[in-house]
């Protein structure tokens, strides 16, 4: 998905009553975008993304294009050591049922995970399935076949070597054409042989569909051209439905853009392993447990202080207020505040200035420590 111009919605400046949530496209881990919505909008108000953007965001063509209904991901996350919280592999597979009369900030955390429930598209996919078949059954063998000669390449044969016989003096080549078209021109293992390589490129087709490798919004051509492309013409669409333009990174490509972000800061390959660095970037961070992360309750009344001593790492809206408030303050002095602001919602914050964060961040990572010596 392109990001046509930088950050329509950039809630530092618009608005305050608003969070940001991550929602998931594709049934893929690696969209997971982020939207700016209101504090008093409601699940129903996500849809509007699904008819706005007008792309194909279902897992494959065989879901309809807009979501019925949403969950929201209960899996507690990961706390890097900067104090931001991603998702893991299993995000989507932890999940609460929520209304779509709901208010999203009584269900979601700052940050937290919107999965889309799609409902199957039964027509397409028994089109499809009927379609693949019809088409298999046409290429039966004609050994077998209780039709032969009925495939789809002798069908194009015929009707070319109509035209050839009206439109054109070649006659000799429209016969040639027709005697390949007759039953059993071809061996048996011949016969056997094309319609085994049939088979395999129908499960191939079958495999793009399913997958969603192949996933268009329309298979119409028309209806296709005349959709709207995303752009700056469009902005203003864009910022009601909370568009950002960011999407959150997995696990990995934290891991690795992190790695070479302090190689950087540190000044090369060589200062950082004299630091050593690089035991410390293997896991920059902390595989969080049940309870805690986005498994914390919503109504949890703790303080900031309270996290410092804890063995779990629940969250508050105290943390969420640490974690902005510095981040404000680094825009102030970047010289470029709206890659910084993506790199935010991608990665989470990549410098903790925080001394409060730190110390709750290094009591969690002992916690783990302790926890691996017991196992």
């Amino acid at each position: 998905m392109s990001e046509p111009f930088d950050d329509p919605a950039n809630i530092l400046e618009q608005e305050d009553a608003r969070i940001e949530i991550y929602i998931r496209f594709n049934d893929d881990m690696e969209k997971d975008y982020c939207f700016s919505v209101g504090l008093n909008d409601d699940f129903s108000s996500l849809l509007k993304i699904f008819s706005t953007l007008q792309l194909s965001l279902r897992p494959s063509i065989f879901y309809k294009q807009t979501p019925i209904g949403f969950k929201v991901s209960h899996d507690p996350g990961y706390l890097t050591e900067t104090g931001g919280l991603l998702f893991t592999y299993e995000a989507a597979s932890n999940t609460k049922d929520v209304e779509l009369t709901d208010k999203v900030s009584d269900k979601c955390w700052p940050g937290q995970l919107i999965i889309p429930v799609w409902e199957p598209d039964y027509a397409t996919k028994y089109s499809v399935f009927l379609g693949c078949l019809a088409w298999l059954y046409t290429d039966l063998p004609d050994y077998y076949s209780p039709t032969p000669g009925i495939c789809l390449t002798n069908q194009i044969s015929r009707i070319l070597a109509w035209g050839i016989t009206n439109f054109t003096d070649f006659q000799n080549l429209s016969e040639d054409i027709l005697k390949e078209t007759q039953i059993n021109q071809s061996g048996y293992w011949a016969q056997i042989g094309f319609f085994t390589l049939h088979l395999v490129k129908i499960l191939l087709i079958l495999v793009v569909f399913w997958t969603g490798i192949y996933n268009p919004y329309s298979v119409n051509p028309i209806k296709s051209a005349r959709i709207p492309k995303i752009d700056a013409s469009r902005k203003q669409e864009l910022i009601d439905i909370g568009w950002t333009g960011a999407h959150r990174a997995t696990l990995d490509e934290f891991k690795e853009f992190y790695r070479e972000y302090k190689i950087k800061e540190l000044g090369g390959i060589v200062k950082a392993s004299r630091a050593g660095a690089f035991e410390k970037l293997r896991n920059p961070g902390v595989m969080l447990g049940e309870g805690e992360g986005f498994q914390s309750d919503l109504k949890d009344v703790s303080k900031l202080e309270d996290l410092k001593d804890s063995k779990l790492f629940t969250l508050n809206y105290e943390y969420f207020l640490e974690l902005g408030s510095h981040f404000e303050d680094q825009l102030i002095q970047s010289s470029n505040p709206n890659k910084d602001i993506k790199d935010f919602r991608r990665y989470g914050p990549l410098v903790v200035k925080s001394k409060v964060i730190k110390e709750i961040y290094e009591n969690r990572k002992a916690q783990e420590k302790e926890d691996s010596k017991k196992k």
